[in-house]
């Protein structure tokens, strides 16, 4: 079945909002939905024709459509980039990804070079598990122990891996809306897409991406280590690795000043 460009525009939540020459494409990371993005829109609206869009299941807004034997690559998500950038006839445009969706963004890039001008990777990583020496972070027992977690009491998970993630305490805002956005997902749906994400390994596409990447990577994060961003600029050619003065892997919620202000260096 070929879906119609409404079906597809409707199907992910797509916003278009600001004006300017250059437009802006930003994807949410997992467990996150366009609105982690607010505080980048509002502060580049004006320069900017923005677009914002959710990704089936990575986010609570729309896992009605997510199902893991359609959705057990990133290649799929890819797809979907490319599917929305075709319906709104976007070209060349400047497409930031956050955490995984940054190698969701990479992918999409090798489909279709021609669609993307820059990319930029927040907390991006090709690898989140360590693999010979490769150093991604996490290991065989300890994604065991995280789905064991979240298995046993899904609801205490989420604050917990929320403040991992965010690297401050329970009370603090962003944690507990990042906490609030896991807990409006269906966690067998979570646990599968967080699963995917885990496992997940692009490394050996790195070299296909033609696309001008920025790296921009918190001084702490918890899901993503220093090694993975620069295997991740030492991979990718010509690209460019800034190391944020932030902590956590949602930086553009915890610091979104700090983000702003990159991108601004990185986007004129």
């Amino acid at each position: 079945m070929i879906e119609n460009g409404s079906s597809i525009l409707e199907r992910h939540k797509v916003s278009v909002v600001g004006s300017g020459a250059e437009t802006l494409v930003l994807i949410p990371g997992f467990g996150t939905e366009q609105s982690a993005w607010r505080h980048v829109v509002e502060a580049m609206q004006d320069r900017y024709r923005i677009v914002v869009f959710d990704l089936v299941g990575i986010g609570p807004g729309n896992q009605m459509h997510y199902d893991h034997a359609s959705y057990g690559t990133l290649d799929a998500y890819a797809r979907d980039v490319v599917a929305i950038l075709e319906t709104l006839w976007i070209e060349k445009c400047i497409c930031i990804g956050h955490s995984v969706a940054g190698m969701v963004a990479a992918l999409a890039s090798i489909r279709m070079p021609h669609l993307f001008a820059k990319l930029v990777l927040l907390g991006g990583s090709a690898c989140y598990r360590n693999v010979g020496d490769y150093r991604g972070g996490f290991d065989t027992a300890g994604i065991d122990a995280l789905i064991d977690n979240a298995t046993q009491d899904y609801m205490r998970w989420t604050v917990q891996f929320g403040q991992m993630v965010v690297s401050r305490p329970a009370e603090d805002p962003v944690v507990r809306e990042f906490a609030a956005s896991l807990r409006a997902m269906r966690p067998d749906m979570a646990l599968s897409l967080l699963l995917t994400v885990l496992r997940s390994d692009v490394r050996s596409r790195l070299a296909e991406v033609t696309v001008p990447a920025v790296i921009l990577q918190a001084r702490e994060d918890a899901a993503v280590t220093r090694e993975a961003a620069e295997y991740l600029r030492d991979h990718l050619s010509g690209s460019v690795l800034e190391i944020l003065d932030a902590s956590g892997h949602l930086p553009h919620l915890s610091a979104p000043g700090t983000v702003i202000a990159a991108l601004g260096r990185h986007l004129s």
